[in-house]
């Protein structure tokens, strides 16, 4: 009888187990986390959205006063301009609340403040100017038009709402139904508000009312009876809560019950004759005004219900992240032990990559043992030791190119940048290898004569062509006996390996002249150069670079002082001189009038 290898039962159960709580932990946790940011942005928006609102019926709510107070004399007018300056004073804060939310959100694209307060600030100066007239001075046609100016204002503000609600409906489209509602009962209400407008004017001075006034008003009560049908539907379907019926109704009773009917009423009869229009005006908004009011409450407690249900969802989704989370917690936790299980059971075989593994790790040599098996993790294993392989080879190519990478990087730092010449640090480096010999040295610096006066005359460009062409012309003097550096400045320095005092002088005239006959083309005509030079010499291993050079410096500072464009060599290699013969090396001898010789 087949039975299936209990081993491999084990692993493909584990990994079958572990996917699938992976898979499903993720999507739903995936899915409660979107939830709960969909709700978090929604309830943001919404309240964006009821600031919103709110200054948009603070807007409206401004042209009842401003109608009581085109309606009073200077002298009667004082508690209305009162109760004018505290609706604006809640307007412009229902506004900056507005704006100031949108700035915390730092996006108010396509949101114009600047154009919306300039509206504002205008309207409600060709209000004030109005309102400062006597009572007899206020024509018809311009208080019509400074009531309607709320309306330029409503109009103005619109876009902001639009905006604002758009980005409710991005958030969450669910809420699309629930913000054209929320949008309606606010058209609803300054559509209420607004008609009165249309007819007061006419009624305060006791004159029928004008054609194009009657029609704006039956359009705006066609408009506010259109709205009523759409949304009582929407609002009869949507509302559940019982304080959002009770305002439904109270709208029903009161708006639509008396205030409508009765402002129809005096429409249509002021439309046709003249009455007494200072105590109608009165009448009328002391009847009609209340009215409308149940619709700003109504619309208010539409959207606050929103955002409790809103905050409602809010708390669903968060707890259905926690939920998800600790499921696939609990899920991972079980899946784990059950792998753990299995890892013991196929330990064994994996013990023998254990020597080979350390042994990469140590870079020691060893054996890799092929594996052959079907065991997935013994054969991803056996991948990743030959991938550790792979890796400790680059490595080792790093390095070497780390240390290639650091010599050119010494040989650039002892190496001077214009002449190419090893520097005063390379020149130190490369004399350490000279003290290990038994052979005679000379020490030589070389200073080119005035060369300060070729870079003020000529310019820096020319004095380093000058000290380029000075050290090629050193530089072909380079060989196994002979090392040449730049020491700095216009200076530069030979250590020349010699073994006859003869071949010293020899070699430093035959430089000096060869560096007498160099000349330069300049703007100015032919430039040629002199150099002065300083030798010292030490018989046997030289033990102190840094004072043979400095006698050297005192030679070279005697030769300039002597009239430059000469050789001035010191008492050891003046000595040797003399004990070769050449007593012709002197100062008074014309067959060597370059070469000097100065006890230092």
């Amino acid at each position: 009888m087949f039975r299936f290898p209990s081993l491999d039962l084990i692993r493909v159960s584990a990994v079958v187990a572990l996917a699938c709580c992976l898979i499903l932990g993720s999507l739903g946790l995936d899915g409660a986390l979107r939830e709960r940011t969909r709700a978090d942005r929604s309830l943001e928006e919404l309240h964006l959205f009821d600031l919103a609102a709110a200054a948009a019926l603070s807007i409206t709510a401004e042209r009842r006063p401003l109608e009581f107070a085109l309606d009073l004399d200077l002298n009667e007018n004082v508690g209305a301009i009162s109760e004018l300056r505290g609706a604006r004073i809640n307007t412009d804060l229902r506004i900056e609340a507005f704006r100031s939310a949108l700035g915390a959100l730092a996006d108010s694209e396509g949101m114009n403040f600047g154009f919306l307060q300039t509206v504002l600030r205008d309207e409600r100066r060709r209000a004030d100017a109005l309102l400062i007239l006597p009572l007899d001075k206020r024509l018809i046609g311009a208080q019509l038009s400074a009531a309607r100016g709320m309306s330029t204002i409503s109009d103005a503000f619109k876009p902001f709402v639009d905006k604002v609600s758009k980005r409710v409906i991005l958030a969450n489209e669910n809420l699309a139904g629930r913000v054209n509602i929320a949008r309606l009962l606010s058209t609803l209400y300054e559509s209420a508000a607004r008609l009165p407008t249309e007819v007061m004017p006419a009624l305060r001075r006791g004159e029928m009312l004008p054609p194009e006034a009657g029609m704006t008003a039956m359009r705006l009560r066609q408009r506010i009876l259109a709205l009523w049908d759409v949304g009582l539907s929407q609002l009869e379907y949507e509302i559940a809560s019982k304080p959002l019926q009770n305002s439904l109704e109270e709208i029903r009773a009161t708006y639509f019950g008396r205030g409508f009917p009765y402002i129809s009423y005096a429409i249509e009869t002021f439309s046709r004759r003249p009455m007494r229009g200072s105590e109608n005006a009165r009448a009328i908004a002391q009847v009609y005004g209340p009215t409308i009011e149940p619709i700003a409450q109504m619309r208010d407690r539409y959207l606050q219900w929103m955002m409790v249900d809103a905050a409602q969802a809010q708390a669903n989704a968060t707890r259905q992240a926690q939920i998800f989370l600790g499921l696939t917690a609990a899920s991972l936790f079980a899946a784990a032990i059950f792998a753990l299980t299995g890892y013991r059971q196929i330990l064994k075989p994996l013990l023998g990559f254990r020597d080979q593994i350390l042994a990469a790790c140590e870079r020691k040599p060893f054996e890799r043992v092929p594996y052959h098996g079907s065991v997935a993790a013994v054969r991803h294993l056996y991948r990743a030791l030959e991938t550790l392989e792979a890796r400790d080879r680059e490595r080792l190519a790093l390095d070497r190119e780390r240390t290639a990478l650091s010599e050119k990087l010494r040989a650039l730092s002892e190496t001077d940048d214009l002449t190419h010449l090893p520097n005063r640090r390379g020149l130190f480096d490369q004399l350490s290898r000279f003290s290990l010999s038994d052979q005679d040295y000379v020490a030589i610096l070389v200073d080119i004569d005035h060369f300060k006066a070729v870079n003020d005359t000529h310019g820096h460009g020319v004095g380093d062509e000058v000290l380029f062409t000075f050290a090629q012309c050193l530089k072909t003097r380079m060989g196994p006996d002979v090392l040449v550096a730049r020491y700095g400045g216009e200076e530069f320095a030979l250590a020349v390996r010699a073994q006859s005092p003869e071949r010293l002088v020899h070699f430093a005239e035959m430089v000096r002249t060869e560096i007498e006959n160099l000349h330069f083309a300049t703007s100015e005509g032919i430039l040629r150069l002199t150099a002065s030079f300083g030798v010292a010499h030490e018989r046997g291993p030289v033990s102190s670079w840094p004072t043979l050079l400095s006698l050297a410096d005192k030679a070279l500072y005697e030769a300039k002082a002597a009239g430059r464009n000469r050789v001035r060599l010191t008492n050891a290699a003046m000595q040797l001189a003399g004990k070769s013969g050449r007593s012709e090396v002197g100062a008074g001898d014309a067959s060597a009038p370059a070469i000097l010789m100065t006890a230092v």
